[in-house]
């Protein structure tokens, strides 16, 4: 590791990481170290790492879909109806990973290591653990990595956890032969950062998979499932998401267009950098649904739908590789 806000050299000392340089302190929570500069837009610091250490004991004793369940008996602030969409999405994220990977026909070589940005509860790194001799997954919310933690055990797949910033990672320049990102710039508070650090850690030539929700897409907005998000102002959004949703907490998420997210990929640094409709995997979804991400995929490899759809498509795939030299 190095401090991700000067990139010093870190001293380990019991339960946590100091810079030799600015001599900024980073604790190791739940056997995770923290190197967040900033918080997640839903919980403060201190908050965040006390519901983790709240999950990992109580995942002494649960299973994965246990810890998931009990993760929103303790966040009443999560509406109910969400909240089961969310868990029946986390529960099938092994599979969407794996069938993401697949269908975009992506590959890294088999020995090189993965860095999966905004891992969450880990699912990627399951998917990719035949792959990938390697995992680390970094994600800014240390209570998912608690429970990413139990869900990696029951899997049997060994893998580091970091909680960071994507847009200050804690690692070494070409520390990553690939990296995976998934529906995550959304979410983060400057994706064209986030791309850079991205770009900063990958070796020379590392393939990177990106993938993030359509603005423009006619459909329900996907994280909190309400129409018409994307087509307002993004200063209108928040407003309109607490008119429709007053159990909700305050809009933070911004949706990309396929030229926001091939801009990032180029101004990073990538090469090659393409952007066309994602291959959408739905296991948990309802049979009319699952019927029409069947017609999808058969729309997503036509020319002319195709076109089509790396506009108004649903999501986006963003396929680039590392420049030979990556810069400072």
């Amino acid at each position: 590791f190095v401090c991700p806000a000067c990139r010093g050299e870190l001293a380990a000392i019991p339960s946590a990481y100091t810079c030799r340089a600015c001599d900024r302190h980073y604790p190791i929570v739940c056997g995770i170290p923290d190197f967040r500069l900033a918080p997640d837009p839903y919980i403060g610091i201190e908050e965040d790492r006390s519901k983790a250490e709240r999950l990992f004991k109580e995942g002494s004793g649960r299973t994965f879909q246990q810890l998931l369940r009990y993760y929103y008996t303790v966040t009443p602030e999560d509406p109910a109806d969400l909240a089961e969409r969310w868990i029946a999405r986390a529960q099938a994220e092994v599979e969407i990973a794996a069938g993401l990977v697949a269908g975009a026909g992506w590959s890294a070589p088999g020995s090189v290591s993965l860095l999966d940005i905004g891992c969450s509860t880990g699912a990627m790194l399951i998917a990719r653990a035949n792959h990938h001799p390697v995992r680390t997954g970094v994600d800014v919310a240390l209570r998912w990595l608690a429970v990413g933690r139990i869900r990696l055990r029951e899997a049997g797949v060994s893998a580091t956890l970091v909680c960071a910033n994507a847009e200050h990672l804690p690692f070494p320049e070409r520390s990553f032969g690939a990296v995976t990102c998934v529906d995550t710039l959304e979410h983060v508070s400057d994706a064209r950062a986030s791309m850079r650090e991205a770009h900063r850690v990958s070796s020379p030539g590392a393939p990177l998979l990106c993938t993030a929700n359509n603005r423009f897409a006619p459909v329900p907005e996907p994280n909190i499932h309400l129409w018409g998000v994307g087509y307002l102002p993004r200063s209108r959004q928040p407003d309109y998401v607490r008119w429709r949703r007053r159990d909700l907490h305050p809009y933070r998420i911004r949706l990309m267009t396929p030229g926001e997210l091939h801009a990032a990929a180029v101004s990073a640094g990538y090469r090659n950098a393409v952007v066309e409709p994602a291959p959408i995997v739905a296991p948990h979804a309802a049979p009319l649904l699952r019927r029409a991400v069947d017609i999808y995929a058969r729309l997503r490899v036509r020319t002319v739908t195709a076109s089509l759809l790396r506009v108004f498509g649903p999501r986006l795939l963003l396929t680039a590789s590392a420049t030979p030299s990556t810069p400072s």
